[in-house]
């Protein structure tokens, strides 16, 4: 039988307090990733949403499932990334089971498979409407 009686008395105390360090620190660890890092940013469940599309505008949406009422448009900082081409293939890159704003978005073209811009989501708009569906004229600015 192995354990802490095969040890000496001080080395097994050492070895509880290593072990105890240790797993603190693991557990520190996976309590701080399953915790949003920034409370403030808004984050959608993503077995709540369908695929990311490119709209004919060029704005990126996420129709809400199964409920189209909870749908989402995505919102980017600079001219590259404003407006996406309606034809590209979009990539999510986020961390785990939410998209978030801040995640990364790549639209490739399915002809040239070269990637374009990596575009982080500034802001989650919620819109409760389907794809198609006409935004207002002053909704992004």
């Amino acid at each position: 039988m192995i354990g802490p009686s095969r040890f000496p008395a001080r080395l097994s105390k050492q070895a509880l307090a290593f072990g105890g360090i240790f797993t603190a620190l693991l557990l520190g660890a996976a309590t701080s990733a399953s915790n949003p890092p920034h409370p403030a940013k808004l984050c959608v469940l993503r077995s709540a949403l369908a695929g990311p599309t490119v709209r004919d505008d060029g704005l990126l949406y996420f129709r809400g499932q199964p409920d189209v009422r909870q749908s989402y448009i995505a919102a980017f900082k600079g001219e590259a990334c404003r407006k996406l081409n309606p034809l590209a293939i979009v990539s999510l890159e986020s961390d785990g089971d939410r998209v978030c704003e801040g995640d990364k978005v790549r639209a490739v073209m399915t002809v040239s498979q070269v990637p374009g811009p990596a575009c982080a989501i500034d802001r989650l708009l919620p819109f409760a409407g389907d794809v198609d569906d006409a935004l207002p004229a002053d909704w992004l600015k």
